[in-house]
């Protein structure tokens, strides 16, 4: 029987942590995503690649990317694997679609959808109901996007639709999504399993944090060196 005091409002990054995760969004604002049809592409493949790695999926990036590209599946991996892929591929077309969508949002609805694959029994729907009325007050984005991510995937929701509610919740703040190391299974599970077991975030903040510092260093502006050399040199 899941524990409701979970889903209550509290605070859940500290007033420091929210100020250094705020000076990281900073410098990749959302707009380096929404800037060109190409970004779309490259940077959706690497947080499809990421959601698939951490569910299991068996196939390497280059088998993905031939089949997310020109859909061509690989040889010798489960069918239900590249299924997989192709339904992470419509989710961010769907999460894309969805920051044109005015307020107020239909969090209830949207989770529906993301969660499609799956029956949603109707006790689980009241607990959602519960959770996205608490969602909503939260004023802090990144606390908000924390908040969905953990207390779906502790009310037993698919967890690839917790991880594009978090990224949705960013995104609809102006805000670059976090993109998880497809490398990093065991730090993920251990701090979900935390939060399942004690209702505590510090494992869930600390793997959330160095996965933003990951993706910011990963996508930021960076001056080609060889420029900057040349104009030193005039």
């Amino acid at each position: 029987m899941p524990n409701h005091q979970f889903l209550d409002i509290r605070q859940i990054f500290t007033a420091d942590e929210q100020k250094y995760l705020s000076s990281l969004s900073q410098r990749l604002p959302l707009s380096f995503l929404t800037a060109s049809e190409r970004n779309k592409e490259e940077i959706g493949i690497d947080l499809i690649y990421s959601s698939a790695q951490l569910s299991g999926n068996s196939y390497d990036i280059h088998d993905a990317l031939t089949l997310l590209k020109i859909r061509k599946t690989a040889g010798g991996k489960p069918f239900t694997d590249a299924s997989m892929l192709i339904e992470l591929l419509n989710d961010y077309s769907y999460l894309l679609a969805c920051l044109t969508t005015p307020e107020p949002f239909n969090w209830e609805d949207c989770i529906q959808t993301l969660n499609r694959t799956e029956h949603i029994p109707l006790v689980r729907l009241e607990r959602l109901s519960k959770l996205v009325s608490v969602a909503q007050r939260i004023e802090s984005p990144f606390d908000q996007a924390l908040y969905l991510h953990n207390n779906l995937a502790y009310l037993q929701f698919n967890k690839r639709t917790a991880r594009n509610s978090m990224a949705l919740s960013l995104m609809r703040a102006e805000i670059f999504p976090c993109l998880f190391s497809p490398n990093s299974h065991l730090a993920y599970s251990n701090a979900l399993l935390e939060y399942c077991e004690t209702g505590k975030y510090r494992r869930s903040k600390e793997y959330f944090i160095t996965s933003y510092e990951n993706t910011v260093a990963k996508y930021e502006y960076k001056p080609d060196p060889q420029i900057i050399r040349v104009r030193h040199a005039r």
